[in-house]
């Protein structure tokens, strides 16, 4: 089964941070990692591939806050960030395909968290 999880932030977070929250979850394994795609369009797609690690991300796009609030994957235990003067927040989707190797959602949801952290957001499964 694969696995799925939403980043919701107030900032939106760029390419650099990105590339340093997997560069940090992923250790030792960094070497053998490639980011084929833009993490910068949000119309586009990103694959992180390597050793062991296999992550499909949506990157961050605007949304309307009050989309979110009525998605099921926000099941009311996390709270929202507060949406910004237009009334949006940025949401950016992770799928972990249930053929990807083990330890591939583990990345996955750390690099989330980090990027929640430093952006002020919330990670929920998808």
């Amino acid at each position: 089964m694969s696995r799925d999880f939403q980043l919701i932030t107030r900032e939106r977070p760029g390419a650099p941070a990105f590339a340093r929250a997997v560069h940090n979850a992923a250790g030792e394994a960094l070497d053998d990692i490639t980011m084929e795609g833009d993490f910068g369009d949000p119309n586009g797609y990103l694959s992180v591939l390597g050793y062991g690690l296999l992550i499909e991300i949506e990157p961050p796009g605007h949304v309307d806050a009050a989309d979110l609030y009525e998605d099921p994957a926000n099941d009311g235990d996390a709270a929202l960030p507060e949406p910004d003067q237009e009334g949006c927040l940025w949401l950016t989707t992770a799928q972990v395909p249930a053929a990807a190797p083990d330890g591939s959602a583990d990345v996955a949801r750390r690099v989330f968290q980090e990027l929640a952290s430093r952006y002020d957001g919330v990670v929920l499964p998808g």
